[in-house]
């Protein structure tokens, strides 16, 4: 590995940018599967609305569970036995015949899964291989994430109408086994020092004493102002992100466009972020990651505006999700790197899965809450305002998280024996 041009760390974000395509793609698409499963199983929304709820907020409960395991395990042995649970709940979800079966693999089962596949492993080991590109690094996963919403929406729904929910999850499934279960035990490796190298491919300096980790525990981490700046804005992510996936296709039926349309229309939104994601990893290592983060959640306020209030106008909903892009792209990139930068980048496996279980949080409510407020108002409209508020309130956390460099330093990197 040491002899190759390309530095591995980019072989690493590879690998884990499919399986974060792929398990991020299965999290956000929930709404294609909304009508076809309350119709089977004979719910409402607001009880499908619950059990997602659930599953996203277990999927965060175990998020800083999976990053302890990283901790004590290997990359190899977490990240597969994470896609063989996933892989196995997919398939047990195409078998569920009421909502407490439902409950129990969808709920729960899944969520487990994909905490072993999820973006915090994959943010915390990518985060160990780069230092001075790492908001580059993390934004090309973090594109990875948008590219699964952009493509597997659109294709879910396509396959939801034809062959039927059931066979899609089976089909899910096979295609994770196949594809992702090979990177995981034979790309993904735990960190630059494992292979004799050191963030960014330079080579140790003969001699040299051996550079201290930076970590800080993540109790530690939880009694500084900027790791509730940090989860709070992400907070309101999840609230966001979680009520657009799983409500924005059959908000967007209920206005009168088409399933295939609105599929289209949130997997447009998706990749045109793609390269935005990108670009503004790159700003973000020029110029600081809190006006980049501080301006994706303001502009995503406009997005929601925009797919709410727009009716019977096709082309005006396109144009929305064509632009919105820059605002869905790098909450989580952004997020991630700013942990690396405050608490070091071997603490990001357990400190930011803290942060993505308040995430998490905030995607249970949205989609509990987008369902409850459906049933009792007839829309979604109090729910996406509601959403807007937030926006604008984490845009001015973002901007002014905790800037004492000198005494986050210090604690970042404080010697800890790994």
């Amino acid at each position: 590995m040491r002899d190759r041009k390309l530095f591995y760390g980019w072989w690493v974000v590879g690998a884990f940018s499919v399986t974060t395509f792929m398990s991020t793609g299965v999290r956000h698409a929930v709404g294609p599967f909304l009508k076809p499963i309350v119709a089977d199983l004979g719910l409402d929304r607001a009880s499908f609305s619950a059990v997602v709820a659930l599953s996203l907020f277990l999927y965060g409960v175990f998020m800083p569970l999976a990053g302890m395991a990283l901790d004590r395990f290997s990359v190899r042995v977490v990240t597969s036995a994470g896609t063989l649970l996933l892989v196995a709940s997919l398939v047990l979800t195409a078998m569920v015949r009421n909502i407490w079966e439902f409950t129990a693999v969808y709920g729960v089962l899944v969520p487990l899964g994909l905490a072993g596949t999820g973006p915090v492993i994959a943010s915390g080991v990518v985060a160990r291989w780069f230092s001075r590109r790492r908001g580059t690094a993390l934004s090309v996963l973090g594109s990875a994430s948008m590219t699964g919403m952009s493509l597997l929406v659109p294709a879910v729904t396509w396959l939801v109408l034809t062959a039927g929910w059931r066979v899609t999850y089976v089909v899910i499934a096979g295609l994770i086994l196949v594809i992702a279960l090979p990177l995981c035990l034979w790309v993904v490796r735990d960190s630059p020092e494992s292979v004799g190298l050191t963030a960014d491919g330079e080579r140790p300096v003969a001699g040299a004493p051996a550079a201290r980790v930076e970590r800080v525990p993540a109790g530690e981490a939880l009694r500084t102002l900027a790791f509730w700046q940090l989860a709070g804005s992400f907070f309101t992510c999840g609230f966001s992100m979680s009520l657009l996936s799983a409500h924005g296709i059959p908000m967007l039926t209920d206005h009168g466009y088409s399933p295939m349309f609105a599929s289209w229309a949130l997997g447009v939104l998706g990749g045109s972020s793609i390269g935005f994601t990108v670009m503004l990893g790159a700003l973000s290592d020029r110029f600081g990651r809190r006006p980049v983060l501080a301006s994706i959640y303001a502009g995503r306020v406009l997005i929601f505006a925009g797919f709410f209030l727009i009716r019977d106008n096709p082309t005006a909903i396109l144009a929305v999700a064509v632009l919105g892009g820059i605002t869905m792209a790098g909450t989580g990139s952004m997020t991630s790197a700013l942990t690396a930068d405050i608490y070091g980048r071997f603490s990001v496996s357990s400190v930011f899965g803290l942060i993505f279980l308040v995430h998490q949080t905030g995607s249970a409510l949205g989609s509990w809450l987008a369902g409850a407020l459906f049933e009792t108002t007839g829309g979604y409209g109090l729910a996406y305002a509601v959403a807007c508020v937030f926006l604008v309130t984490a845009s001015v956390v973002a901007l002014n998280i905790d800037r004492d460099a000198r005494r986050i330093w210090r604690a970042a990197t404080a010697s800890v024996s790994s």
